[in-house]
């Protein structure tokens, strides 16, 4: 049967219990898939036997095809070695004519072994790489078909799109990447469609889609999917690098509280890996806690966080370094320690114009240029602004920040620039960034 209106009302009301209502859309979506029908099938037979292990996720994302194909072991090591020397093969084809070969092999570049293990190729170049990214995934998706030209394998398709979507939001093509990310979510839904890492790769991809569109409570929606079922599969490094971004989701809406909360979830899926985790995504962490931390005005336990793991902070490259000493000028600031921060700030600044990251350079000149009004340096206050003008004149930005900047610009020209004005304009800027944003 079909859960009616009047059924939800009831729950609603509490006139009916939530498991009755559980339990007719179990029966109602296994009587619709037959995939789901196996699934609960299997689960109420081991629950039915005390003692029976849990379900256990794959090890390798590949195994269940591997034991789907049904090969002797010696014909299934021959398979995947070819597979991936045609991977080797053509990620040495210059990009521009990589899908051409593919549609133009005739024995080689088919079959969903090969598809995966391209896709799987294709996912290490993100973030470095996104247009190599966008290629490879370009070409399993034309390898997808020549492998059923009538119906292209849905598993293979949900992943490639989304693989595809995912390197084009990269690259800031928001628009294109919003088809293939719509067409892979809706194909979650075939029962063809049976790897347990689609789904929350799918929806991590969403998430990040609609934070850089600014759709900050969609993004919060699908990045907490995507975390939930990354640590059902006990995957805990994707879990939190999912829940780092949704910290960031969080503070972009400026609740500050969740932001810290959901970093430091993160931060103890990271410390229950140990040394399994990776470096940068430790420090990534920590510096986002410390970063959430100051912006909820607990500053004390931001400085704490940055000098407790200032070692491993500084071992991540200049990005990170840049990040950090801003960072300090903020927490500087909220103490107003105008000569600290001044210097701070000053140091942050000429680190992003080194980096060539005008974006950032002028962000903090204007946080800069508050410091000096403060402390009285008008001469200092003007330079910078019209030094920071300059640099976003040639940033596409919306049109709520442009209108905000022409009135900095309009305050400049007549030497009227105030702390509220400054403090306007860094809001609208600060909220800009988070949604031209890239999360690893």
């Amino acid at each position: 049967m079909h859960p009616s209106p009047d059924l939800y009302d009831a729950v609603a009301r509490g006139e009916v219990s939530r498991e009755l209502l559980d339990e007719i859309s179990r029966d109602h979506l296994a009587a619709r898939c037959p995939l789901c029908t196996a699934t609960l099938a299997d689960h109420r037979a081991r629950q039915a036997r005390p003692g029976a292990p849990s379900w256990e996720p794959p090890r390798d994302r590949l195994d269940p095809l591997r034991d789907r194909l049904g090969l002797a072991e010696e014909k299934l090591h021959a398979l995947e070695r070819k597979a991936r020397g045609w991977v080797r093969r053509l990620v040495k084809i210059p990009a521009e004519v990589r899908r051409e070969k593919v549609n133009n092999a005739n024995v080689r570049y088919k079959g969903k072994l090969f598809c995966l293990l391209l896709l799987e190729e294709a996912r290490r170049h993100i973030p470095g790489d996104p247009a190599e990214a966008e290629s490879l995934a370009d070409a399993a998706l034309a390898a997808n078909h020549k492998t059923a030209v009538y119906q292209p394998d849905p598993e293979v398709q949900a992943a490639a799109l989304a693989v595809r979507g995912n390197a084009r939001r990269a690259l800031g093509r928001l628009l294109a990447a919003a088809p293939d990310l719509a067409k892979a979510e809706t194909l979650l839904d075939s029962p063809l469609v049976t790897d347990v890492e689609t789904p929350p790769e799918v929806y991590s991809y969403l998430g990040s889609l609609r934070k850089d569109q600014g759709r900050f409570e969609e993004a919060a929606g699908h990045l907490d999917r995507a975390a939930v079922l990354y640590r059902v599969l006990r995957k805990r490094e994707k879990a939190a690098q999912v829940l780092l971004r949704l910290g960031a989701v969080h503070y972009a809406r400026r609740d500050l509280d969740t932001a810290v909360t959901v970093t430091d979830d993160a931060i103890g899926y990271l410390d229950s890996l140990g040394s399994d985790s990776q470096d940068w995504l430790h420090a990534y962490a920590h510096y986002n806690l410390a970063h959430h931390l100051q912006a909820a005005g607990e500053v004390n336990r931001a400085e704490v966080e940055l000098d407790a793991h200032e070692e491993l902070l500084a071992g991540c490259g200049e990005e990170v370094a840049q990040h950090v000493v801003w960072l300090r000028a903020r927490i500087a600031w909220s103490r107003q320690e105008l000569a600290t921060a001044q210097r701070l700030y000053t140091e942050a600044r000429q680190r992003a114009l080194d980096r060539g990251i005008a974006w950032d350079a002028g962000l903090v000149g204007l946080e800069l240029a508050l410091v000096h009004l403060v402390r009285g340096h008008t001469t200092k206050v003007r330079t910078l602004a019209h030094e920071a003008l300059e640099i976003f004149a040639a940033q596409e930005v919306k049109r709520e920040v442009r209108a905000a900047l022409d009135l900095l610009d309009a305050a400049a020209r007549r030497d009227a620039i105030t702390r509220k004005l400054l403090e306007q304009v860094i809001a609208a800027l600060e909220t800009a960034a988070h949604r031209r944003a890239l999360t690893r």
